[in-house]
């Protein structure tokens, strides 16, 4: 279709022409989509909505995302659609719902299964396989959690509400309950592992700050250190330097504890290695303590008593009883000595710690050398900041650890799946809707496709939009009158039927294409008469087209007019003119091609139409041979000027242009060109490809007309195709 405008009127008739095709289609579709849902399975859909808390769910700190900015927060709930929509989830889900061992979602058996089983046949691949002879494996837990795995997420569907922060989470199933069950069990799962992941990542981040404190507390012990020992090594020097008097008394203060603090711990030391040696006389002799002394002068004699008793007696049990309850009391005497002490050191430290504090503070506060000075400050500053990072990781550390035990989802369920009443799929109203517009729509491309390109010729319009050309009038269907013997005899015996009519409107639309030429000839002075004689070429794409029919009463119409007519049957692999005019053909136009030492006159044998004024030429003897290199001769070129000189129209019969190439020398003569089609008989490709043929040898200026002819064939296609004369010459064309 090249037309610049749609014709509404074209388009109706196409559809009332293609309607059966378009009701068939119709029906097949409505029909397979009536039969879809009849034996379709009804499929449940149970949808649950999850919510996604994007402002964070930090008990300890409730402020902590309430910042962020809105794309941060889209890529959020995108990142928690794809973990729900993750293989990991789903395997948590088969794990939880057992799905393993549910019919619907475990191992099942193909078509191909069933049907052996119907047939007492083992078709599954293991099967086929024994049957070959072919090793067969076992299908292993993976493969069958895999299958498991990938019918549960063809049947869930995860998607994001719009721009909110609700995700639906979909499950289809043939058991309604079955799938409420699985988008519940999904939410769940989805949630129950955000909160065991956020636990997990909290406790992998305190262990990785765990390390990091005791680092920082070996650092603050090693900076303390640094100071304190450069203090003391320079406490006389510092003391000089300062001139202060509270220098002086802090340094007292801080050698009388470290002093006191080391008589304390050697003190703790000894006793510690009498007690581990049993040696409770010296240590009671060494702290001069005289509970001690009194219970180990009692566990002396109860010793002494006892290496005396006779073994095994109730007296030497009563002794060695007696004997360990007094080394228990000096133990116990001895811990608390230890215990005293400890305080007592603890309580030295301390205030050799407050000592070293308060002296740092005046030493940098004195008046001293600015290297000293420097030092000093610059281990106080390491100390400072060693003591500060530990500070902060350790209250880190505090929070992540009660935050481990304090975790909640950032997801929450808002709406459970219910199990829905009816089915999801297949959707009839849905499915009969789709069918019946695909239907209309496929139905109506298929009945286009069918008129421009696939099916036979049927209209004029459609003829006219095939070669884009003027199709005045549609031969319509004839039969033959006893007074005609064919269908050209109505042009003498019936010049007011419809049939001679639509000649006479052909004759007329060729009669106004040759105006233009006609114009230019008038123009031109040196103009002979031949110059203004028309050869017209009546051709078609097959055989059997009515091409004959149409060439002979055209011919007769322009003979009637009162113009001299010849008719001239190009045809000379099967002719077939003389038969419609009722005379012999034994020398003609194939004669005189042939040998041109013979008279014209004689070899043409111009003839008479019986019925008109129309002179004829007939093709002679069929040839047995190519006949196309005769019409491009020099002989050929002289007939038709030797015609132009006595007859005002030349009318060609040609052979059909597919088959054979005589039809495209012709052309070149040609002022106009008929191209007959036979109604929906002549498919619309051959009628382009013999369109574009001829117009490609067509001279500048001539003119291509249409006709499309409704007569009823006397023979049928196929018995053209198979005659030798044209269907070696159309296979070798195709």
């Amino acid at each position: 279709m090249q037309q610049a405008e749609i014709d509404l009127k074209d388009i109706i008739s196409i559809l009332r022409r293609q309607r059966r095709l378009i009701l068939l289609t119709m029906a097949i579709i409505v029909g397979a989509a009536l039969a879809y849902l009849l034996s379709a399975t009804p499929i449940y859909r149970a949808t649950a909505l999850v919510q996604i808390d994007v402002g964070g769910s930090n008990l300890l700190d409730p402020n902590a995302g309430n910042n962020q900015q809105s794309q941060i927060l889209n890529s959020k709930v995108d990142s928690e659609v794809e973990i729900l929509r993750s293989a990991a989830t789903s395997l948590a889900v088969i794990e939880q719902g057992d799905l393993l061992s549910d019919p619907r979602f475990g191992p099942q058996i193909g078509l191909t299964e069933k049907v052996g089983q119907m047939l007492g046949l083992n078709l599954t691949g293991a099967g086929i396989r024994r049957a070959l002879g072919l090793n067969v494996s076992a299908p292993d837990g993976a493969q069958l959690v895999n299958s498991t795995l990938n019918r549960l997420q063809n049947a869930t569907e995860i998607r994001r509400r719009g721009l909110t922060y609700l995700i639906s989470v979909s499950v289809s199933s043939e058991d309604p309950a079955s799938a409420a069950r699985l988008a519940n069990l999904t939410a769940t799962t989805y949630i129950e592992r955000q909160v065991e992941a956020k636990t997990d990542a909290t406790i992998a981040a305190r262990d990785v700050l765990q390390r990091q404190l005791d680092t920082a507390r070996s650092d603050l012990a090693r900076a303390e250190d640094t100071l304190n020992n450069f203090i003391e090594d320079n406490l006389a020097r510092l003391e000089a330097e300062s001139g202060s008097a509270s220098v002086a008394a802090l340094r007292r203060q801080l050698e009388e504890a470290q002093s006191e603090s080391l008589s304390s711990v050697a003190a703790v030391e000894a006793i510690e290695t009498a007690a581990a040696r049993g040696d409770w006389a010296s240590l009671a002799e060494n702290l001069e303590n005289q509970a001690l002394a009194s219970l180990e002068q009692q566990r002396a004699d109860l010793a002494q008593q006892l290496a005396g008793a006779t073994p095994g007696s109730a007296q030497e049990v009563n002794l060695r009883d007696a004997v360990a309850s007094i080394e228990q009391s000096l133990a116990e005497q001895a811990n608390a000595l230890v215990g005293s002490l400890q305080v007592e050191i603890n309580t030295l430290q301390d205030r050799q710690e407050t000592a070293r504090d308060s002296l740092r503070e005046v030493l940098l506060q004195s008046d001293l050398s600015s290297d000293l000075l420097g030092d000093l400050f610059s281990l106080q500053q390491s100390a400072n900041v060693a003591r500060n990072q530990y500070q902060q990781l350790l209250t880190r550390v505090q929070d992540v650890g009660t935050l481990a035990n304090l975790q909640i989802a950032d997801a929450r369920i808002v709406s459970e799946a219910l199990a829905p009443n009816s089915p999801a799929s297949p959707n009839m109203k849905l499915v009969l809707a789709t069918a019946l517009v695909g239907a209309i729509g496929l139905g109506v491309g298929l009945a286009f496709l069918n008129e421009y390109y696939i099916g036979g010729v049927t209209s004029s319009s459609q003829l006219r939009n095939i070669l884009q050309a003027n199709v005045p009038v549609t031969i319509s269907n004839q039969t033959p009158s006893k007074e005609s013997k064919v269908f050209s005899d109505q042009i003498v015996t019936a010049p007011l039927s419809v049939y001679s009519e639509s000649f006479r409107k052909l004759r007329s639309t060729i009669d106004i294409s040759f105006r233009d030429q006609n114009a230019r000839l008038d123009n031109d002075e040196t103009t002979t008469a031949s110059a203004r004689s028309k050869v017209i070429l009546v051709c078609s794409a097959l055989p059997a087209e009515g091409k004959t029919t149409s060439a002979l009463s055209l011919a007769r119409t322009y003979a009637a007019s009162g113009i001299d007519t010849l008719l001239i049957d190009g045809d000379m692999r099967k002719p077939s003119l003389h038969k419609y005019l009722g005379v012999e053909s034994e020398t003609g136009l194939l004669s005189f091609l042939r040998d041109t030492g013979n008279d014209p006159e004689t070899m043409l044998h111009p003839i008479r139409d019986p019925l008109s004024a129309l002179t004829v030429i007939t093709a002679g003897p069929r040839s047995n041979e190519p006949t196309d290199q005769l019409l491009g001769g020099n002989s050929f070129n002289y007939l038709i000027k030797a015609a132009k000189r006595e007859f005002g129209v030349i009318i060609f019969d040609s052979p059909p242009l597919l088959p054979v190439v005589d039809a495209r020398y012709l052309a070149q003569h040609a002022d106009a060109v008929v191209m007959v089609v036979r109604y929906a008989t002549t498919t619309q490709g051959e009628v382009r490809e013999a369109s574009s043929q001829v117009q490609e040898m067509m001279r500048p200026g001539a003119s291509m007309i249409g006709l499309l002819s409704h007569e009823v064939r006397s023979h049928k296609k196929s018995n053209y195709y198979s005659n030798r004369y044209y269907a070696s010459a159309y296979n070798r064309e195709a």
